[in-house]
């Protein structure tokens, strides 16, 4: 998904979308990848009469639901539901290893730590709820460590957002 898609479906649906497509890009769905997903959230604020906070808080309930649907799939449906969701591709499973490394010492802490880390912050719902982390500890790590990462990138994106598109004003 490019940012001008982002922005034409954004105006299209309206407000909510934010949270959809969180939603979708935290279920490891093809084509929501948050290096353009949270800038352009960043760029939509900029260029909107959106607030900032409300934007981030959608962006991150969209994102904890989707990690807390592929948690709940992988806490009890186990590494059977797993395979036959994600394949036996080696380089699924290694992300998935790099995250049972960080979360076997740590527990929910290294949750954290995943959602700190491109390409292991999505996947490592798979691991918690394999890892049988309770839903509660997932769930509050799981909030600050992609409350931390959408700052990060939706405010890029908006402090950004005059070197990405001109000002509409």
């Amino acid at each position: 998904m490019t940012v001008q898609g982002f922005i034409a479906l954004f105006e299209q649906y309206g407000l909510l979308m934010i949270a959809a497509v969180c939603f979708c890009e935290h279920l490891n769905l093809p084509g929501f990848p948050a290096g353009v997903i949270m800038p352009a959230i960043g760029v939509l604020v900029d260029q909107s009469a959106l607030s900032l906070p409300l934007a981030l808080f959608l962006s991150v309930v969209g994102s904890v639901a989707g990690s807390y649907v592929l948690y709940l799939v992988s806490y009890y449906g186990g590494v059977p539901v797993m395979h036959r969701l994600f394949g036996r591709s080696e380089r699924f499973q290694g992300f998935v290893e790099r995250c049972h490394e960080r979360m076997r010492g740590h527990r929910a802490r290294g949750l954290f730590l995943c959602r700190l880390i491109p390409m292991l912050r999505t996947i490592s719902s798979i691991p918690a709820g394999l890892f049988r982390i309770p839903a509660r500890e997932f769930l509050v790590w799981s909030g600050l460590g992609i409350t931390v990462w959408n700052s990060a990138l939706i405010g890029f994106g908006y402090l950004g957002a005059n070197l990405l598109l001109p000002s509409v004003a």
